[in-house]
Formats: C-alpha cells, sequence, structure tokens
C-alpha cells in the first residue's frame, strides 16, 4: 500500500475510533442506571445543557472547551477524552494488524463491547445482562464469518462454535461455584462467568483460555503490588472485568502467534 494511503486510510480509522468512543462514554454512564442510549441528547449532568454538535467533536472540543462546561462551567472528567483516545488507538491497531477485512470489523465490534464492559465494571463492580444480550447478539457477526470462513481469527465449524461459548463459562462457572464453597466468599461473579458466552462466540474456546490466563496474570500482579507497596488486605476485592477485556483484546489480535510459541 502507499504510504500517503496508509497515512490517510490510518487517519480515518483513527478519527473513526474516537467517533465510537464518545458513543461508548454515553454507554458506559446509562447502560448500568437502565437508562436509554438513544435519548435524551448528550448533555451536562451538572446544569442539563445540552450539547451542540460542536460540543461533541471527540477530544477537540473537551481540549476547546478546557474541560469545563461551556455553561455552569463544572468539569468534565479527563475520562471522557481518555475513552475516545483509548477506542481510537484500540480502532488503529487492530487495523494495523488486519488491514480492511471481515477480521476487522468483528474485531472493532468486539474491542468497543470489552471498553464499555471493563468501565462499567470498573464502575458499578458488576456487568450488566443488557451488556451480556448485547455481545450475545452482535455474536451473529463471528458465527456467519465462521461459518462462511470469512473471519480467521477463530477456526472452527459450527459444533466449535457451541464449544467456544460452553467450555469456558462451565469450567469458570464450576471454579467460581467450589471457590466460594472453600473460601466462603464470593468467587468469579456472575457477570464475569456470563461474558465468557461472548468471549468464547468470538475467539473460540482455545483464545478464551488464553484470555483468561491474561486476565489471571494480570489481576494477580496487581493484587500482588497492592500488597507489597499500598499494604492493603488479601481479602481486597478488585473488578475482573478489566483484567478480561485486556486479556480478551491482546488474544484477538496476537492469540494465535502466543498459542504457536508456546506450543510450538
Amino acid at each position: 500500500m502507499d504510504e500517503g494511503v496508509f497515512i490517510y486510510l490510518s487517519t480515518m480509522v483513527f478519527i473513526l475510533g474516537l467517533s465510537v468512543g464518545s458513543f461508548l462514554n454515553v454507554c458506559i454512564y446509562r447502560i448500568p442506571e437502565g437508562m436509554s442510549i438513544v435519548s435524551p441528547g448528550s448533555h451536562c449532568p451538572k446544569c442539563g445543557h445540552e450539547l451542540k454538535p460542536i460540543e461533541l467533536i471527540p477530544v477537540v472540543s473537551f481540549l476547546a472547551l478546557r474541560g469545563r462546561c461551556k455553561v455552569c462551567r463544572a468539569p468534565i472528567s479527563f475520562r471522557y477524552p481518555g475513552i475516545e483516545l483509548l477506542t481510537g488507538i484500540v480502532f488503529f491497531w487492530v487495523f494495523l494488524k488486519n488491514g480492511f477485512s471481515y477480521d476487522t470489523l468483528v474485531l472493532w465490534i468486539f474491542s468497543a463491547l470489552l471498553i464499555v464492559v471493563a468501565f462499567v465494571d470498573l464502575d458499578h463492580r458488576r456487568i450488566p445482562n443488557p451488556l451480556i444480550v448485547a455481545g450475545l447478539i452482535l455474536g451473529i457477526l463471528p458465527i456467519a464469518g465462521i461459518l462462511l470462513d470469512f473471519y480467521t481469527v477463530y477456526s472452527g465449524d459450527w459444533f466449535s462454535i457451541l464449544e467456544g461459548m460452553l467450555i469456558p463459562t462451565l469450567l469458570l462457572l464450576a471454579f467460581s461455584l467450589v471457590s466460594g464453597l472453600i473460601s466462603g466468599s464470593r468467587g468469579l461473579g456472575m457477570g464475569d462467568v456470563k461474558l465468557y458466552l461472548v468471549i468464547g462466540t468470538f475467539l473460540g474456546w482455545h483464545l478464551s483460555f488464553l484470555s483468561l490466563w491474561i486476565a489471571s496474570v494480570l489481576g494477580g500482579l496487581l493484587g500482588l503490588a497492592w500488597l507489597l507497596f499500598r499494604k492493603g488486605s488479601r481479602h481486597t476485592e478488585f473488578p475482573f472485568g478489566p483484567f478480561i477485556a485486556v486479556g480478551a483484546f491482546v488474544s484477538s489480535i496476537y492469540g494465535s502467534e502466543i498459542l504457536q510459541w508456546i506450543f510450538g
């Protein structure tokens, strides 16, 4: 691909990611509250000022307004442009790995879902059922791609789809129940368990287990650092959804290479 064309396409992909990130901010705020993601329009949560189109330009409007509402001057969280930038980077990363392909479309949707899951779980310590249902509906895309041999992230047939959905979920459910009985405390949250129905649909059971391994390593390292440097209790609970999201994203991009490196 010509360098100029690549730069142009990459810029357009990044802008697309920023725009999607702006919508994801709405989803992250409204879905846990049971609110519509369509109406009312975006507005200042403090004074109710409805944002004009020019105030909705991702990142740019935040900088132009110096991080404050135009009307009441209430501060706007840096997390809003942060999620927009994160989504832009993720979209560009997927494009860089897969180019313009069916895989790219599916992984853009999958990554957007993971971003919402991660921040909702971070804020509320739960993964609402509407997110799981939305993920299963969106799972039509990878299922169709698998059956038509368009989707190369997951190699398998129709029976493999069921394996991808059920094997990781059932094993996680069993682990959660057993660990809860042994420790007398809550094991994995049911939201985390149900999330693997969605992840298994997009990635298959091999990459699902890889994502869980990555998530467990990252979570364990954070827990160890918390104990060493913050002198926290070993009973301190962390939301596991963000770690699952990172593990699933890494597995969706580099999973085949990682498994090949591990197992030769």
